[in-house]
């Protein structure tokens, strides 16, 4: 009797230390807040460089500059200075592009009516004779291109050499009179050289392209038709430089500072400001582009890798130790919250915070310094502080990373290959290169968690022809 009555003593003396052993918890549940989300891109310069061989350029000018090309049809003009002339284009102009100018001879034929008039007592006195000739003026043209895209051009006679001699009709008689045309030729250069400058202005028309290529970037772009990858460029400034050229080749690079951004899914909204700004002259331009990629993660999806890194896991500290049965994460006060159920030496909730921030190593988002949150530490050192110093925030927080690599390769991977060649319109081609990624700190949102991204390289726009064209 005594025997069994001790045995039962024993049991109960055990029962009571295992549940003296337990703690129930209850702590405040820490306040879900979340920050807002300012959205500042950094710009991208697209650069522009079009290339055009001085062939091509001096074939185009031909066409444009036909026929009649100078007139001057009047007796009195500058004065009554009795003279006119007329010019016609006689043969192809020829042009070369050497320091930033463009020198050209320009084979013409001439007729010119000339002669004298008097007016005295009433009476008018007068006598006009024709000529004819043939002769090739050289000038050299220098071409800039204001802020307001208007094509300023000065061009200089570099003298001229007679085709033909010019002779004088008498009757049936041709009279030479070189001396005669080489005093109304330099009388008029300057006439003839105004002439071609307002000629190439009228032919040089950069404003209507420029407001249309203005407004056809802003139009979103499919990059991609299976993943829906859209680029978005929202430009904002239009810079430029000097043209420059050698080997029979001109060049003039543009440059558009823009916001670029990708997006998957559905096009994204846009809207196009069709006013074209001024352009702003540089003196060089560097090459750098950024792709600004907005990177989601849902709570939903940090939450699945969550429970399956920490649920049903067991911490054991000394001879006390604790099972983690529900897992919840969610935004305070900047921080990760991480809601955990436990049972064990501990029952009830324990609350943990720390800051997420981005790994370059594996390309994850994972948890620094994870601690007890402050109520919950306060609790656990009345009532546990065995839990409270045991370092179960560091084997926990080791735990908590949430891998965004691939869908960064992915994109990286995808946007790479649609910039390798990507017709922009006949002739043109956006081409680039990536070979930098930069995530910013990642930002706790009410929807998900948001890391920005940007990938850098370079970006250029090429005129090609196309294959059998010239």
């Amino acid at each position: 009797m005594h025997n069994h009555f001790s045995s039962i003593l024993i049991s109960i003396s055990f029962i009571l230390g295992l549940t003296a052993c337990r703690t129930t918890l209850t702590p405040e549940k820490p306040a879900e807040s979340y920050q807002p989300y300012l959205y500042q891109p950094k710009s991208s310069l697209i650069n522009l460089p079009v290339e055009m061989k001085v062939s091509e350029l001096e074939t185009f000018i031909n066409r444009q500059l036909t026929g009649l090309i100078y007139d001057d049809n009047s007796l009195e003009n500058n004065g009554g200075d009795n003279l006119m002339v007329k010019a016609w284009k006689k043969d192809n102009i020829k042009l070369n592009f050497d320091k930033g100018q463009f020198a050209y001879t320009v084979p013409l034929k001439l007729w010119i009516k000339a002669g004298w008039k008097v007016e005295q007592f009433g009476i008018t006195l007068s006598d006009y004779r024709e000529m004819n000739a043939e002769i090739a003026l050289s000038f050299h043209t220098s071409v800039s291109i204001n802020r307001d895209w208007t094509v300023e051009t000065k061009t200089v006679s570099d003298g001229y050499e007679w085709l033909s001699k010019p002779v004088l009709k008498l009757g049936p008689v041709d009279l030479p009179i070189t001396y005669i045309a080489d005093l109304i030729i330099k009388f008029n250069i300057e006439k003839i050289s105004s002439a071609i400058d307002e000629g190439m202005k009228a032919s040089l028309d950069l404003k209507t392209n420029a407001r249309q290529a203005w407004i056809d970037i802003q139009k979103p772009m499919l990059l991609d038709k299976e993943y829906g990858l859209w680029l978005r460029v929202i430009p904002k400034t239009i810079s430029a430089v000097p043209l420059s050229g050698n080997r029979g080749m001109i060049r003039h690079t543009s440059s558009i500072e823009a916001v670029t951004e990708c997006f998957t899914g559905t096009q994204p909204p846009y809207k196009v400001n069709s006013k074209l700004p001024d352009l702003v002259p540089a003196g060089k331009l560097n090459d750098n582009f950024l792709v600004n990629v907005t990177s989601y993660i849902t709570y939903n999806y940090i939450d699945s890798l969550s429970k399956a890194q920490l649920l049903n896991t067991t911490y054991q500290i000394g001879k006390r130790s604790i099972t983690i049965t529900g897992v919840k994460v969610y935004p305070g006060d900047g921080k990760f919250i991480v809601e955990t159920d436990v049972v064990g030496n501990i029952n009830g909730k324990l609350f943990f915070a720390g800051k997420p921030v981005y790994r370059s190593s594996d390309s994850s988002i994972v948890v620094h310094d994870l601690e007890f949150h402050l109520k919950t530490k306060n609790l656990l050192l009345k009532s546990a502080s065995w839990l409270a110093n045991g370092g179960i925030e560091r084997m926990i927080g080791k735990k908590m990373a949430y891998p965004m690599g691939e869908n960064l390769r992915e994109t990286y991977a995808l946007i790479q290959e649609s910039l390798n060649h990507y017709d922009l319109a006949e002739g043109f081609y956006l081409k680039g290169l990536l070979n930098k990624m930069e995530v910013e700190q990642p930002v706790l949102t009410k929807e998900s968690i948001i890391a920005p991204v940007s990938f850098e390289g370079r970006i250029f726009v090429s005129l090609e022809s196309k294959p059998g064209k010239k």
